[in-house]
């Protein structure tokens, strides 16, 4: 059954819509014939966002890394979808580019806190009301497997700690037919990097190694194969590499 059948009309939820894998996986489900909600932490970026994706898109305000805001986007969540969600698609995340030995504690519990617990708190609230057939999307990243160096290390640390709530959670739903799938993207061209403080001269020297990076698109493009597979299968996790990038 081709992928336009499988989700055409379904409801998805994506974290993160405002740049990046978030919009370009928005805008993948929406040619889809998906309707979408996404969350965003940014007003202006994600007013401008949901203007771009049209009126099968609905967003939701939220700074993820905040308990506070995150109940009060599950309530608003709970008002707005009238039905099941059928496709959920924790994306949301931050990078940190720090020695496990300098990092500051506040900033790894920031780091955990959206990496890790909105995405478990979401899928909490999202799963309880999903029915067989529907689908869970962690995206992680290959550093969870492959430490490439020490100050890659607390980032890396909430994609692993993300990869194995993703396995238990296979486990507890696949009774009910719901499937849980983890993506894990190496090098990717997003803007996420933009904002990692005391990255840019390793980011250069990896640009001189690895020239051509994975795009946002090639990650959306995978999600959505993910998504649109029969439902006798599952596609447990799924790792996409720059074709320079060993690992």
């Amino acid at each position: 059954m081709s992928a336009p059948t499988r989700l055409q009309g379904q409801l998805a939820l994506v974290t993160g819509v405002t740049s990046g894998i978030g919009a370009a996986t928005v805008r993948a489900l929406l040619a889809q014939g998906m309707r979408v909600i996404g969350l965003g932490r940014d007003a202006a970026r994600l007013e401008a966002s949901a203007r771009g994706f049209g009126g099968t898109f609905r967003p939701i305000l939220a700074d993820l890394a905040a308990p506070e805001a995150r109940q009060k986007a599950f309530a608003e969540l709970a008002n707005s979808a009238a039905e099941p969600i059928r496709l959920l698609i924790n994306n949301a995340a931050e990078c940190l580019y720090d020695s496990p030995l300098d990092v500051p504690s506040a900033r790894l519990s920031r780091l955990f806190e959206i990496n890790v617990t909105a995405a478990l708190e979401l899928t909490q609230q999202v799963a309880r009301n999903m029915s067989p057939g529907s689908h869970i999307v962690n995206v992680s990243s290959v550093v969870a497997q492959h430490l490439p160096a020490a100050k890659f290390a607390p980032y890396a640390a909430t994609k692993t700690a993300l990869d194995c709530l993703s396995e238990a959670l296979r486990l507890e739903l696949h009774p009910r037919g719901i499937h849980v799938s983890t993506v894990s993207p190496g090098l990717v061209d997003t803007p996420i990097y933009d904002k990692v403080e005391g990255f840019e001269r390793a980011r250069r020297k990896i640009r001189e190694q690895v020239p051509a990076w994975l795009t946002a698109e090639d990650v959306a493009e995978a999600i959505v194969w993910i998504a649109s597979r029969p439902p006798h299968l599952v596609v447990s996790e799924l790792s996409l590499l720059p074709s320079a990038q060993a690992r």
